[in-house]
């Protein structure tokens, strides 16, 4: 989606790919899509890599990829794996996802919608308040961020997700991705660890 509203078309590979399935814009919509945006959110929390894979037998919107994501190349794992089977700790991913949305769509204003990493939903206090692997996740994707904006990406903003723990999706309450706890029993809120380190970064003390 980011190609059209940038170039006021597809591109061509997802031309040749989907083929007459794909949409075609007139002369007006392309007008009106190009440079349409005016801040580009980005929710990024892993990375994975990404292998040639054809399914020829069934389209859908994912076979039309025509890649398989995968967390390991030659049986090493992309990096430290969080408590969701689908979140690594790739730091250097973050740096590549903004500078790629930098590169290839004509470097628009953006804003970091999500980014963060979950913990067990099981976790009971005291205990859950303990969260230094998140503190750790958020200090090296912060820095990634950063290098990233001294490189020139125009990032004007940073959510990290989430404020408190939540209903996450289909994981439901087994998963909790805030920096403040809260018991579901009472919904007293406890703030955790990394509350009080998001704190002393954004009073720039840390």
């Amino acid at each position: 989606f980011m190609h059209p509203i940038t170039y006021g078309h597809y591109p061509e590979t997802m031309q040749r790919l989907v083929a007459d399935r794909l949409p075609n814009f007139t002369d007006e919509q392309t007008r009106l899509l190009q440079g349409s945006a005016d801040i580009v959110g980005v929710n990024h929390y892993t990375t994975y890599y990404a292998k040639n894979h054809e399914n020829l037998t069934h389209m859908s919107y994912a076979n039309d990829w025509q890649v398989q994501l995968v967390y390991e190349r030659n049986g090493i794992p992309i990096g430290k794996q969080g408590y969701s089977k689908w979140l690594y700790v790739v730091p250097w991913g973050f740096y590549k996802a903004v500078m790629h949305v930098k590169d290839k769509y004509r470097n628009p204003l953006m804003i970091i919608g999500e980014n963060g990493i979950d913990q067990s939903g099981s976790d009971t206090l005291p205990h859950a308040l303990y969260d230094k692997f998140r503190i750790d996740y958020f200090d090296q994707y912060l820095h990634e961020l950063k290098r990233a904006t001294d490189d020139g990406a125009r990032v004007t903003g940073y959510f990290a997700w989430s404020l408190l723990d939540n209903f996450e999706w289909r994981m439901g309450f087994t998963s909790k991705f805030g920096i403040v706890y809260v018991d579901r029993k009472t919904f007293t809120r406890y703030p955790k660890d990394s509350t009080r380190w998001f704190r002393k970064v954004i009073k720039n003390e840390e």
